[in-house]
């Protein structure tokens, strides 16, 4: 983090130039040590600003990044922090833009249309079905025995 920050300072970039960052693996690894993680989002949100962060993945590395996704919106850049480093605080509205908006700022993509359209399609009407008549089921899919898991290596090996 501290040799990304000294080549902004050292070519003149701030909030306003043309470099963004992406928090993948890096908010993977720090979110860890609340410490580290708050040096990490606090230097980023004081020399690129809120606008020029966005949200990533590896979870084609990783797995699912739901634990990552549920950390990020519950941390905070502690009080002592931000008086003692001058790290602004990490608000909703920040972790909105971080989360999505500069993205779609980014690539063109207007979150009010994407909304309207996402309104009526078949998975929020799906999603709006079950909420008014939830029926969860709890189906195990896939192998439940040995011999289950056994039949289909062996239907795996023969393709």
């Amino acid at each position: 983090m501290d040799a990304l920050i000294r080549s902004l300072e050292e070519n003149g970039i701030g909030p306003k130039g043309n470099v963004y960052a992406e928090l993948g693996s890096v908010w993977r690894e720090v979110m860890k040590d609340p410490e580290q993680a708050a040096h990490v989002i606090g230097k980023l949100l004081q020399h690129l600003g809120p606008d020029r962060i966005l949200w990533g993945t590896d979870a084609i590395w990783y797995g699912s990044p739901q634990d990552q996704i549920q950390a990020f919106r519950t941390f905070q850049i502690s009080t002592d922090f931000q008086e003692r480093f001058a790290y602004p605080a990490l608000t909703d509205e920040v972790r909105r833009k971080i989360f999505g908006l500069n993205a779609a700022r980014v690539y063109g993509v207007n979150p009010d249309e994407i909304r309207r359209a996402q309104a009526f399609d078949p998975v929020a009407r799906a999603r709006e079905e079950y909420r008014n008549d939830p029926q969860p089921e709890f189906v195990t899919h896939g192998p439940r025995t040995l011999e289950e898991f056994a039949a289909v290596q062996r239907a795996e090996q023969r393709r």
